[in-house]
């Protein structure tokens, strides 16, 4: 279009050379966008910066300019060898304006002997860059119009190849060759947050042989990163945002002569999004794997399992199998409606115990911790569940070695739990070693007490207990705990010493027990006993 309207104009105005200059995208260049003959060869060559020129006075006027004669004399003329201006003695350029009155390029016209252009030509020039400025808008939006189309192809295309990547190892590249792609860039560098994160580290490049920092320090990008990227016409940087969260960058570079501008920063964003939702999928499902191979590997274990392929699996999973662990188990007190504590604890156990393996089921977890030291892990786990006010109780196993020991393990962490969640006399971490005579209580089959007769008695109390709101169980309990002691017993539980003793007669009246000749060890089992079922039934009853 350019080249007809040169060629027009040359003919029309009766001059010599015809050029039409047009603003680079930045706006602070002229650059020869078409010329008459024999001048096309340096179409795209020649530029004009700045305030360079006649053209240039015309464009930041939005006036017509003309040097009449001795051109080469005028100071606001620029000398280019390549056009020959030597020759020439005459100009005039005329400002190319937009429709919305911005100068987007000038027309100028060259003539070898002097020559003062008259107030018709000079009209004729000006409603001829009318015509060509609507030329120029109209081919210029075809142009983008076919640009985001073919952008959009090439985002659908990213997002095809990134769907169809199962592993990291296809993913990142795809992404990088893709971003590239859209974006026409020079060369693509994807970038990921080290597990320090206080560094990005450099993952893959498109070309694969363009050169790239292997790592940039956070600190020198942190900035641009929070303001969503950078975008200059050589460089582009975007973040890759997960959730909120940095999880990496991609870098490009412009190719020469082709600068970024800020419509593709906003691609480039929009395609780090999608990049970034396809990394968070693919870890989801790797993620989702691996506790796959955690579950049915702790479910081996607990089972008693003996495949094969056990000490394999555990390597894999960096279980030795020949070093003592501790079995958690984990899971919400009664009434508690949700399971978001669940995430809370994993994480801080984690922490708290790196190399521990754990799974998350439902709202329950469960998992095996190295036993260094098992009295410094249940206070750290103590220290934990106070701190982060969890409503939760933990169950930790003894020291087990080995897969049959670790079978044990797990049912000793559930007993554990178990305990931390009928006895409201303790804290919600419980190890197995440490619940005294509970730890055979509670391996008891239902049922299995009923013909005794002091359980039978002690239930009577229980009755009484709940019928009047009493606490008659929980007196006999704290008697038989210090030792018959009855100033003991009456200040540990805030009550007269007198008031004890009116107690404990009205539960010998209830029971017929004899509290100074009975067996008290066999009535303080039956206490516990019966301690339990009555939490048991509590915690079932509905809040």
């Amino acid at each position: 279009m350019l080249a007809a309207i040169v060629c027009l104009l040359s003919e029309a105005s009766a001059v010599h050379a015809c050029f039409v200059y047009l603003l680079d995208e930045r706006g602070e260049q002229l650059v020869l966008r078409a010329a008459s003959d024999p001048f096309g060869r340096l179409v795209e060559e020649i530029s004009l910066a700045r305030g360079e020129g006649l053209a240039w006075w015309a464009v930041e006027r939005q006036e017509p300019a003309f040097i009449k004669d001795r051109a080469l004399e005028d100071p606001r003329f620029k000398y280019v060898p390549e056009l020959g201006e030597e020759d020439f003695q005459s100009l005039v350029s005329v400002p190319i304006l937009s429709r919305s009155g911005e100068s987007i390029g000038a027309i100028s016209l060259h003539t070898e002997a002097p020559r003062e252009f008259t107030a018709t030509e000079v009209d004729f020039l000006a409603s001829s860059s009318s015509l060509v400025a609507g030329a120029i808008e109209n081919a210029r939006l075809y142009e983008e119009t076919r640009l985001r189309v073919h952008q959009l192809e090439r985002l659908n295309a990213l997002g095809e190849a990134v769907a169809r990547a199962t592993t990291r190892a296809e993913l990142l590249p795809a992404i990088s060759a893709g971003i590239r792609e859209l974006l026409q860039a020079e060369a693509c560098h994807l970038y990921t947050l080290a597990a320090t994160g206080d560094r990005l580290t450099l993952e893959v490049s498109t070309p694969s042989d363009s050169a790239a920092p292997s790592g940039l320090p956070l600190a020198d990008v942190g900035a641009e990163l929070v303001r969503g990227g950078a975008c200059s016409p050589e460089s582009l940087l975007v973040p890759l945002p997960v959730h909120g969260e940095l999880r990496g960058v991609i870098s490009l570079r412009a190719i020469e002569g082709r600068g970024f501008r800020n419509e593709d920063g906003e691609l480039a964003r929009t395609a780090a999004n999608q990049a970034a939702l396809a990394i968070e999928r693919l870890e989801l499902v790797d993620r989702l794997r691996e506790e796959n191979l955690i579950g049915d590997f702790l479910d081996d274990l607990a089972a008693g399992a003996r495949t094969e392929d056990l000490t394999t699996r555990a390597k894999r999973l960096g279980v030795d199998l020949a070093a003592p662990y501790l079995v958690l188990s984990a899971h919400p007190t009664p009434r508690t409606i949700t399971d978001a504590w669940v995430d809370q604890l994993e994480t801080e156990v984690l922490r708290l115990a790196p190399g521990a393996l754990v799974e998350r089921r439902g709202d329950q977890l469960r998992g095996l911790l190295r036993a260094r030291d098992p009295e410094q892990a249940t206070v750290a786990l103590e220290e934990l569940q106070s701190d982060l006010d969890l409503p939760a109780v933990i169950g930790l196993s003894g020291p087990c070695t080995g897969a049959e020991a670790l079978e044990a393990g797990f049912d000793e962490a559930q007993q554990a739990a178990l305990a931390a969640s009928l006895l409201t006399d303790g804290p919600p971490v419980r190890a197995f070693p440490q619940l005294g005579p509970y730890r055979y209580l509670l391996q008891l089959e239902p049922g299995a007490a009923d013909r005794d007769p002091l359980v039978g008695a002690v239930r009577a109390i229980a009755d009484y207990d709940r019928a009047r709101s009493a606490s008659l169980l929980k007196t006999l309990a704290t008697y038989l705990r210090l030792r018959g002691s009855v100033r003991a017993t009456a200040e540990a539980l805030y009550v007269h010493p007198n008031t004890l003793r009116q107690r404990l007669g009205r539960i010998g009246e209830l029971t017929g027990i004899d509290l100074a000749g009975d067996d008290l060890l066999a009535l303080e089992i039956a206490v516990r006993l019966v301690s339990m079922e009555v939490a048991r039934s509590d915690s079932a009853s509905p809040s």
